[in-house]
């Protein structure tokens, strides 16, 4: 094997370890923006400066003559290679610019992205059937030039328009053009590329932007779950702590909200020792506007004390008492009252799935199904309730559409029905492991809905 002369190696490694170190910096930095946006706000700025990032880093490397010497490989074999990254590292560039600015002024940005994935699409496959200069490198300069002057006249747009965002992109961006455009006129350092220098520096401008806004968004994101852990602390502290003492019953409550707060709401009054009422009652919507209305059904359904004992007037009165209040939403709900002195149970709902009463004795179980408009949209509506005997191991439950519209692990709807036959076959189980058992059955995939069930077993 022939010797290779000191003073070549000594040169090659003057001429190329600067370029590795300059890809290996890119690289590094392409993969750490890459993981960043996994965070939970999944910035795509931070994605597109990974790409981008990473397809320039590999280009480099593919361009160095250390790394083609280290796999033994002639330049000319990495060519067509080279020229693919060069044709397709525009799109990132262009993503990037369009996820910051929009569609940009009159759509350009818009117009360059799409232009820069049609051409990716064309000369790709010509770079690798034709892996010599041609004109697709003139047309590729072109784009270069033509985004980078879009860019920085979207960054002086922002720059009028005090977007504290966009504003230290212009010095990097015009730096890069400079060094582009020297590129381009054929200025080289010791007949090596400058445009990596000026790339390094635009990498750090949008580098520093993708980071700066995730990192927004993540305090942003912190700050709305600190607020909605609030809100669930406050919204569970309306609820009733345990169900109440209410001699002749045993009582079970489950409540599953579907997000941090929801819109299903329950609640007890006795106004005697012979009467307990309960509500259950299902706002529409999810998340916060939901969970506000349930808090306002709280101080409504207080208020109707004085009509604690009829469920119908009950819930006349809470139509009346939101009508102005629910901003478009409406509230569905089903009302019981538990006399214990002619045990019997009056019964009224407002658009609410029926509840049923499982007969203890005979094995079967009835629905309750008196149902009235649902409250919001018609506040003059009246109700109507219906009277129905108990017997000692009768059950009722109360639930809202979370529990039947649930999904069991075949994808499969639980369903009224078997929510009937459930409460029948649980006969001489405890209330709340009845409850227990039931969730287990209807959480077994993630719920579409909150959950809430009230279940009375007669003594």
């Amino acid at each position: 094997m022939d010797a290779i002369p000191r003073e070549v190696v000594n040169s090659a490694l003057r001429l190329n370890l600067p370029y590795f170190g300059l890809a290996s910096i890119i690289a590094v930095a392409g993969a750490c923006s890459l993981f960043l946006a996994r965070l939970r706000s999944r910035d795509r700025l931070l994605l597109w400066t990974g790409l981008f990032s990473i397809l320039y880093a590999v280009r480099l490397f593919a361009e160095n003559e250390l790394v083609r010497d280290a796999f033994n490989a002639p330049a000319t074999e990495y060519r067509p290679f080279v020229l693919c990254i060069t044709y397709v590292i525009n799109i990132p560039f262009a993503l990037f610019a369009l996820e910051l600015f929009g569609h940009g002024w009159q759509k350009t940005i818009a117009g360059w992205t799409w232009v820069c994935i049609v051409f990716a699409m064309v000369a790709v496959p010509g770079a690798l059937l034709f892996p010599g200069r041609h004109w697709l490198d003139v047309l590729n300069n072109v784009l270069v030039i033509c985004g980078t002057l879009l860019i920085v006249l979207h960054v002086l747009i922002g720059r009028r328009a005090r977007n504290p965002l966009v504003t230290p992109l212009l010095w990097p961006m015009l730096v890069f053009g400079f060094f582009v455009l020297l590129e381009n006129e054929g200025f080289r350092i010791a007949g090596q590329s400058v445009e990596p220098i000026g790339f390094l520096i635009l990498l750090a401008g949008l580098a520093s932007i993708a980071v700066r806004r995730a990192l927004a968004r993540e305090r942003k994101l912190v700050n709305v779950e600190q607020e909605l852990s609030t809100a669930r602390r406050i919204q569970f502290s309306i609820l009733p702590q345990s169900a109440p003492n209410f001699e002749g019953v045993q009582l079970a409550v489950r409540y599953q909200p579907m997000t941090s707060v929801a819109g299903d709401f329950y609640d007890f009054l006795v106004p005697s020792e012979n009467f307990l009422t309960i509500l259950v009652a299902d706002v529409s919507g999810h998340g916060v506007p939901a969970a506000l209305v349930s808090c306002m059904l709280k101080v409504c359904f207080a208020a109707q004390k004085g009509n604690s004992m009829s469920p119908a007037a009950i819930l006349s009165g809470l139509g009346l008492m939101l009508r102005d209040s629910l901003g478009g939403q409406y509230v569905t709900a089903a009302c019981a009252t538990i006399d214990r002195r002619s045990r019997r149970i009056l019964y009224a709902g407002a658009g609410h799935p029926p509840s049923l009463l499982a007969r203890g004795a005979e094995g079967d179980s009835l629905l309750l199904d008196e149902n009235g408009l649902f409250m919001g949209p018609f506040p003059h509506a009246t109700y109507t309730e219906i009277s129905v005997p108990f017997r000692s191991g009768d059950r009722l439950l109360l639930y809202t559409d979370g529990i039947t519209e649930a999904l069991d692990v075949t994808g499969e709807e639980f369903g009224r029905e078997r929510l009937r036959q459930f409460l029948v076959n649980s006969n001489g189980t405890p209330p709340a492991s009845t409850l227990d058992q039931l969730f287990q059955q209807i959480t077994a995939r993630s719920p579409q809905d909150d959950l809430t069930a009230v279940l009375v077993h007669f003594e």
